[in-house]
């Protein structure tokens, strides 16, 4: 018998369960193996207690929350402060976020919750303003809320997608479609699929993508990334895009402040130190490097700090006796000819 006031706790991580089968999990078997465990704990608890004869088939609350099915909660504003500014998309993952854990504690409730919408997104923005990134963490928050049944992202772009012959083309989508399923399906500068002419493949790997998004639509967030101009040409090439994709989030380029404290960020937990000299180097290359057409946001702080650490090695390779202080010091000169 099940004591009433644990019955919606039950509820919760049979749900729980479900949502994180998989094919191979066994879904009636795994709920059973649950069940017993709960019933060999119950005896377990009774064994070793002086319990009523008329309680002792009762299943209670300590029976059932097992800490090895009880998942932690989901901090979601700790893993968002680790991300330095884009303040819009972090908005919009707050909003998701509050939005799905609503429409979850519905349905636990029996309550209509609308199945029609859809979560596949569009991120459109220059490259390095954390696309990838965002779809990470998104991916995260789908799976600890209950939406998706895994926190995988698969990354994949037109060369994962197109094929060079007739036919492969739709097998080869198809294939990492299946791939992504029960997770999220990240496809970078999805808008060369459009950019082939009449007779190119890509206007069937996007065709496969379109009916293969709707057949999947409870297991499958398709994210499709790349430049603002280029993606609101792309959604034009199919009717059936801008219906299929109705979260369109931009991504902005980020501030010399924000750049300088994602290069920061960079070095120190590489364990290196930036002296005065090279922080104003620094500082300054990136006030002219904003401006430029071709800058990669943080994609171009990276390959910053790589050629900083390439250009220490070098300024260091004749010293045999080196110091913990020279092998973890960044200085002006290092920066000089990045």
């Amino acid at each position: 018998m099940l004591d009433q006031s644990c019955e919606k706790t039950l509820n919760e991580q049979i749900y729980n369960l479900h949502m994180r089968s998989n094919a191979h999990s066994g879904n009636g078997r795994l709920v059973r193996n649950y069940l017993d465990e709960i019933i060999r704990k119950q005896s377990a608890r009774i064994a070793t207690a002086d319990i009523p004869a008329n309680e002792m088939n009762i299943i209670t609350a300590d029976d059932i929350l097992q800490k090895d099915t009880v998942t932690e909660a989901y901090d979601l504003e700790k893993a968002l402060s680790s991300v330095i500014g884009l303040d819009e998309v972090k908005n919009f993952i707050r909003s998701l976020f509050a939005k799905l854990r609503l429409q979850n504690e519905r349905k636990k409730m029996g309550l209509t919750v609308d199945s029609s919408q859809t979560l596949h997104m569009i991120f459109k923005g220059n490259p390095g303003t954390g696309k990838t990134m965002m779809a990470r963490m998104i991916a995260d928050v789908l799976y600890h809320i209950g939406v998706l049944k895994t926190n995988k992202l698969i990354e994949t772009d037109r060369a994962g997608l197109v094929a060079g012959y007739v036919g492969q083309t739709a097998i080869k989508t198809r294939e990492v479609i299946c791939e992504a399923l029960d997770g999220v399906l990240f496809i970078d500068e999805a808008y060369a699929l459009s950019q082939g002419g009449e007779n190119d493949f890509g206007r069937e790997a996007i065709d496969t993508l379109v009916k293969l998004m709707d057949d999947n639509r409870e297991r499958l967030v398709v994210v499709l990334a790349g430049y603002s101009d280029n993606m609101d040409k792309f959604l034009k090439t199919n009717p059936g895009l801008i219906s299929r994709f109705p979260n369109i989030i931009e991504f902005a380029d980020y501030s010399v402040d924000e750049l300088v404290s994602i290069a920061n960020d960079l070095y120190s937990s590489k364990g290196y130190t930036l002296r005065n000299g090279a922080k104003d180097k620094l500082m300054a290359i990136l006030q002219k490097a904003v401006s430029q057409e071709a800058f990669g946001n943080g994609r171009s702080v990276r390959n910053l700090f790589e050629h900083s650490v390439n250009n220490q090695a070098l300024r260091l390779s004749s010293d045999t006796d080196l110091t913990r202080d020279e092998l973890s010091t960044i200085e002006e000169v290092d920066i000089e000819g990045v």
